[in-house]
């Protein structure tokens, strides 16, 4: 068997605190997804706090690259890890007095969005810097397997909990799988890199905006990350709106179909872990996995019944994940530590950007036509965009 990042003792005390905050961060998503619907029952609303807690990172998240490669990198990650914690205590504390309001609501959302901008960039540049370089693309591997296992369990896990005893005790655990992604960073000794002395911050910022959209593979990463794989994950976003706005399942059915998602995405990081980058070079199949994650999605807006849906919504989660997944291993794998930060948050704004905007614009226009139509309309409209740029770029 091949060697992997979890051989290296760091980075297995680094993966340990990162499995649990994972599941809590996938709970704490659909908590806010759930209030956001069960608050209002309006699909605007719950677009609205989609955008509010993924924006941020579009907004923010190229400047907190540079931020993070300029920084300690460890003591960088101690304090986006305290953010976490902050944003579920806000939360508790407003249900605590009462005061718990939509306005309230989109203020953590909002709030979890900022610390998301950072946190990002740093998970992305401290993992890879706690291992050889021969093992990044086991370690980005290994991140992927991590959130999707965690998509699988925890959003299922969370609707269970949110039905049965309340989102009070949801908020609880949520608190409590934070914590040891804080405690475990004492033994960890990421490589580090220079500290910024000797460029300015925005000068910094700007080289690692040329070098990522100049034309090469990662301008190409990120095209293909906004026509394909955003339209496919806003439909990903508004699930609260298929679960109990088409089929009256309430909040268990809303964890069961983004745990339906996350074992779609599981099965396709599987595979990525026992294929790593021979998967790289098919790039047919990953034209045909895009094609088959658009049809997924339709499949998963129209479903007549329930099962139908989860059934949709399995093939939605391992297509997109399969393409998402070795477009990552490719940037990470060419990369100097130097440059993780600034590159892999222009990753994330090209999918978090798309997908923010993508599912507020699906939510205000299924307030108005319906979410089937628009997400068809949607669709064919960034086909047609991944197509004509792929017949230039010859991928």
């Amino acid at each position: 068997m091949a060697e992997t990042a979890l051989s290296v003792p760091m980075f297995r005390r680094y993966y340990a605190g990162a499995v649990s905050g994972v599941n809590g961060m996938w709970i704490f998503r659909v908590l806010l997804s759930w209030l956001a619907w069960d608050m209002t029952g309006a699909a605007s609303f719950v677009g609205l706090v989609a955008a509010a807690s993924l924006l941020p990172v579009a907004v923010a998240g190229p400047i907190m690259g540079a931020v993070t490669d300029r920084s300690d990198i460890k003591r960088a990650f101690r304090w986006v890890s305290v953010g976490l914690l902050v944003c579920p205590v806000l939360m508790l504390g407003a249900m605590a007095a009462g005061v718990l309001t939509p306005p309230v609501l989109l203020a953590v959302a909002l709030s979890f969005g900022v610390v998301l901008a950072l946190y990002h960039p740093v998970r992305q540049s401290i993992g890879p810097r706690l291992v050889d370089k021969r093992l990044i693309g086991s370690v980005v591997a290994l991140s992927a397997l991590n959130f999707n296992l965690g998509r699988t369990i925890a959003p299922a896990l969370g609707g269970v909990l949110i039905a049965r005893i309340g989102a009070e005790v949801t908020v609880l655990v949520v608190i409590a799988l934070f914590v040891p992604n804080l405690l475990l960073q004492g033994g960890l000794q990421p490589r580090q890199v220079r500290a910024g002395g000797g460029t300015a911050l925005w000068a910094d910022f700007r080289a690692g905006l040329r070098h990522a959209l100049g034309p090469g593979p990662i301008r190409a990463v990120l095209i293909l990350s906004v026509a394909g794989l955003g339209p496919v994950r806003a439909v990903m976003e508004l699930l609260a709106l298929i679960a109990d706005g088409q089929f009256q399942r309430g909040a268990e059915g809303l964890g069961l179909l983004t745990s339906a998602i996350g074992a779609g995405a599981l099965v396709a990081a599987l595979v990525q872990v026992g294929a790593g980058a021979r998967l790289l070079a098919q790039g047919r199949g990953r034209w045909a996995a895009l094609a088959l994650g658009f049809t997924g999605a339709i499949a998963l807006v129209w479903a007549p019944v329930f099962p139908a849906a989860l059934a949709a919504a399995v093939v939605t989660g391992f297509c997109g994940t399969y393409v998402a997944v070795g477009l990552q291993i490719g940037l990470q794998s060419g990369l100097e530590d130097h440059l993780r930060g600034r590159i892999m948050s222009l990753w994330m704004v090209a999918v978090t950007a798309s997908t923010s905007v993508m599912a507020l614009g699906l939510s205000l226009a299924a307030d108005r036509w319906g979410l089937g139509g628009s997400v068809v309309f949607l669709l064919v409209v960034c086909a047609g965009i991944a197509g004509l740029w792929g017949r230039a770029a010859r991928v």
